[in-house]
């Protein structure tokens, strides 16, 4: 396939992060193409944080997921904050039934979450207050580095 062939994902820049929404469906020559485009895009922007929006994305397998969470750790090696956000149910029940590895994966329940994570001007602790504007589930992902199932 030609790469003028494979879809892209739509990638901008919202206050100094790099926010990618993928709504298109993932084949390896998408994941390919969106690596290569979310990458370039970080280096000539200097973004401090990258926000994988996932929330158009019914089904994922792990091979997806790997996929993404390894662009997400090149993005960390470039000196960006990372944050998946979005995640639906049924995609977090399948990557923990598939035993994906999401001890390291930081994710917020929405974009906006995602963004005031990312924003933060101090550093959250598991006793530390969250900001005003930052749910619960996202200051959990920011101080386990986990991803927040909820009970």
């Amino acid at each position: 396939m030609q790469d003028h062939d494979v879809s892209r994902v739509p990638i901008q820049l919202v206050h100094q992060c790099v926010v990618a929404s993928i709504q298109i469906e993932m084949d390896p020559a998408a994941l390919d193409r969106f690596r290569t485009d979310l990458l370039e895009t970080l280096q000539r922007t200097n973004a401090t944080g990258v926000v994988l929006d996932v929330s158009g994305i019914e089904i994922m397998d792990l091979a997806e997921f790997e996929a993404l969470r390894q662009t997400l750790q090149m993005a960390e090696l470039m000196g960006a904050r990372t944050v998946f956000s979005g995640f639906r149910p049924g995609v977090v029940s399948s990557l923990v039934e598939l035993d994906a590895a999401v001890c390291d994966v930081t994710a917020t329940s929405s974009l906006d979450d995602a963004l005031a994570l990312l924003n933060a001007n101090t550093e959250v602790g598991p006793d530390d207050e969250p900001p005003d504007d930052v749910d619960e589930v996202a200051v959990d992902a920011m101080a386990t580095g986990q991803l927040n199932l909820g009970s």
